[in-house]
């Protein structure tokens, strides 16, 4: 066993750690749609099933994350964290069991709704844990880190699935043992101090003294006067854009410009590295800037909603056309397609630098025992988001065109930034507010015997 919490950021590789099979797990569904399917009917031709399964698991993990964010506010979030882990690891090994046929479609659809309450308790404790094992001005970095891991995550369920082909059971039981080895990890450790990272409380607690607020239904009106958080939570649009565009990628290079599934995917490898190290780059800009100006987190985020409007427009504006013969590397030496290419990694790489700083802002203006609620609300929200985009895209290229549809992506980008403008304006007033509540707690601290 680890010795107890001491004001060092212990649990923070863990937490990151954690977040790759949890992500990973939900992603192998849409590789698997065919053997699935024929596994439990049969027949590939009707998806609806297996849509309800992703639909089931995906609402129950909202509903998990509302109820882990309010109650990890309250209680131990590491607890959270091991449980939801275990309970997705559990849910994913015993697919290894689960039947050929209509009841093994029965126990394959609770399994996944299991495996999505599971997930839905992990993620909101672990980004309010992360809060409490980085200071301020390094939470950009560490959030970055965390978006990293979510993306690699399901990346690596992705690419789990095309390597083992219509061998399914295996690809769970790999992500249950890897859920599990998270969860058994985590165990390891102890609570970290509510607030021990912030600058305000950290003196008052490393002289003994406890931070013992937790979230009451009172904390509701406070969380309503922050107002950033208004902006943050309902911000749902953001992720929008980028369900737009993976629902109708495959479908639009294609047709518009030729381009094969096999050359998409390799495309999309670049795209999402690219994501990767805008996480980082941006993260990291926007904590150097934050020591400097407190708005600064949120002013990177903005930037990294507004530029990328650019090189969409270039992208749609694109007319390259791959050739009927070869590879992805015959593709990419054709006139253009490069350049197609390049400009869809570039706004990915500005764009995922929006992650990080929103994280990072949402910790900032907040209280310690507020964290986790705020970051389940958003994350409802953000699964909100997920399920709209492609449905709107999916209406507006059976009204009008494919080129439409994607074009859809600049509307919702140019009113992203709309709501970061407000967020810009307040957020200094918000993070001296909270700073003000902490200094005062941590004076009463001093005074409690401990």
């Amino acid at each position: 066993m680890l010795r107890p919490y001491d004001a060092r950021p212990v649990p923070f590789l863990p937490l990151a750690a954690g977040l790759l099979p949890v992500f990973a797990e939900p992603a192998l569904l849409g590789p698997f749609l065919n053997p699935l399917l024929a596994e439990f009917f049969g027949s590939a031709r009707n998806v609806v099933p297996l849509g309800w399964v992703g639909f089931a698991a995906t609402a129950l993990s909202a509903l998990a994350m509302i109820a882990a964010g309010i109650l990890s506010d309250r209680g131990a979030r590491l607890r959270f964290c091991a449980g939801g882990a275990a309970l997705a690891g559990a849910a994913s090994l015993l697919t290894m069991l689960v039947p050929a046929g209509p009841s093994g479609y029965a126990a394959f659809f609770t399994l996944r709704a299991l495996a999505g309450i599971g997930a839905g308790a992990f993620v909101p404790a672990a980004f309010s844990l992360a809060a409490d094992t980085v200071e301020p001005g390094r939470r950009g970095t560490a959030f970055g880190l965390m978006s990293v891991a979510m993306l690699v995550g399901r990346l690596a369920g992705f690419g789990l699935a095309g390597a083992l082909g219509s061998r399914w059971r295996t690809a769970y039981l790999l992500v249950g043992a890897a859920e599990l080895a998270a969860a058994a990890l985590l165990a390891l450790f102890r609570e970290p101090a509510h607030g021990g990272r912030e600058e305000d409380l950290r003196g008052a607690i490393l002289e003994g003294a406890r931070y013992d607020f937790r979230i009451s239904r009172a904390d509701i009106a406070v969380l309503g006067r922050t107002r950033s958080n208004i902006w943050l939570v309902l911000n749902f649009i953001d992720v929008i854009p980028g369900s737009i565009v993976l629902f109708l990628i495959f479908k639009y290079m294609k047709e518009i410009h030729n381009l094969q599934a096999g050359s998409v995917n390799v495309m999309l490898l670049a795209v999402f590295a690219a994501g990767a190290a805008g996480a980082l780059v941006f993260g990291r800009l926007g904590d150097w800037g934050f020591r400097r100006d407190k708005r600064a987190k949120a002013l990177t985020a903005l930037f990294c909603n507004a530029v990328p409007i650019v090189f969409m427009v270039l992208f749609l504006a694109s007319r390259a056309r791959a050739p009927e013969a070869g590879g992805w590397q015959a593709a990419l030496a054709s006139p253009g397609m490069l350049g197609l290419v390049l400009t869809v990694a570039a706004a990915m790489f500005i764009n995922q630098g929006v992650n990080p700083n929103w994280y990072g802002t949402l910790a900032d203006i907040n209280l310690p025992e507020h964290r986790g609620t705020m970051v389940s609300l958003a994350s409802v929200m953000d699964l909100a988001g997920n399920a709209l985009g492609p449905l709107i895209a999916s209406y507006a290229a059976t009204l009008w065109d494919l080129r439409t549809a994607m074009g859809a992506v600049l509307v919702f980008w140019a009113v992203n930034i709309v709501f970061w403008i407000p967020v810009v304006g307040n957020v200094r007033g918000d993070i001296e507010r909270s700073r003000a509540v902490l200094k005062e707690r941590a004076a009463g601290m001093r005074k409690e015997p401990t």
